[in-house]
């Protein structure tokens, strides 16, 4: 092969080798985008905030449970628990716990003769609906150290059940509770009370950064001219020029 031959293959290699430089340059002098660092742009989603305390409204006695729950039926289901220690018929006898005949509306600690503890004797009152109902549910705490060992009733439809029970047998039964306890008004205030006390929390709000489409800048004549003097320059600085011994050989 003649030295003309590499010479065109050297002179291909170079024009590519120059057009891929200057369109590398040319491009990167034309096209400036303009990105913000992480840093400027990142933010947190992280917020503190207060957990206000729960108001549990207490509703007076007698609910509407307890009320829709009265039933003697099952309230003599429920007194096969008390049976063991108490009496319920009429006339009948103190066993391990007082007779329970006239029980609703008789005073505390009065059955004559029977061995009632000290707390129970001097506890005063009588029992009525609500002294039961909370006597019920945990005798101990109602009256300490009361010598009746019965853990008590945890539903609330098992005392009211076993309340009306109690309620007639009797000589003459009291009157039946039949009032309904307004609840609105109670949680009402509750809910205003609780909204009062909720500080308002300030949540931050968080601004999505504005970014900046990239600024494509019109080159001129000028630029474009020295930036391509520029490229051929460094192009053919970098490029081996052709042996002169083998070119004059080859003509």
């Amino acid at each position: 092969m003649s030295g003309l031959f590499f010479n065109k293959v050297a002179g291909a290699f170079l024009a590519s080798a120059l057009g891929l430089i200057v369109i590398g340059k040319f491009s990167g002098a034309v096209i400036k985008p303009d990105v913000p660092a992480p840093k400027d742009f990142a933010y947190s989603l992280a917020i503190e905030t207060e957990t206000a305390p729960v108001i549990v409204a207490e509703v007076a006695f007698p609910g509407p449970v307890w009320l829709g729950a009265r039933n003697a039926e099952k309230g003599a289901k429920v007194y096969k628990k008390c049976k063991a220690c108490h009496t319920i018929d009429i006339g009948g006898k103190d066993g391990v716990g007082p007779h329970l005949w006239n029980i609703v509306g008789r005073p505390i600690g009065d059955v004559a003769g029977f061995g009632y503890s000290d707390n129970m004797r001097s506890k005063g009152g009588v029992w009525g609906y609500e002294e039961l109902d909370e006597f019920l549910t945990k005798p101990k705490k109602y009256i300490p150290k009361t010598k009746m060992a019965f853990n008590g009733l945890k539903k609330e439809t098992d005392r009211a059940a076993l309340i009306e029970y109690l309620r007639l047998a009797a000589d003459t039964p009291m009157v039946q509770l039949t009032h309904i306890v307004d609840e609105a008004v109670p949680v009402q205030e509750a809910v205003q009370e609780m909204v009062d006390k909720t500080p308002i929390l300030e949540v931050p709000v968080l601004e999505a950064p504005v970014l900046e489409a990239p600024v494509l800048e019109t080159p001129t004549l000028e630029t474009v001219t020295e930036t391509v003097e520029d490229v051929i320059v460094e192009a053919v600085e970098d490029v081996v020029k052709p042996d002169d011994a083998g070119t004059e050989g080859g003509n």
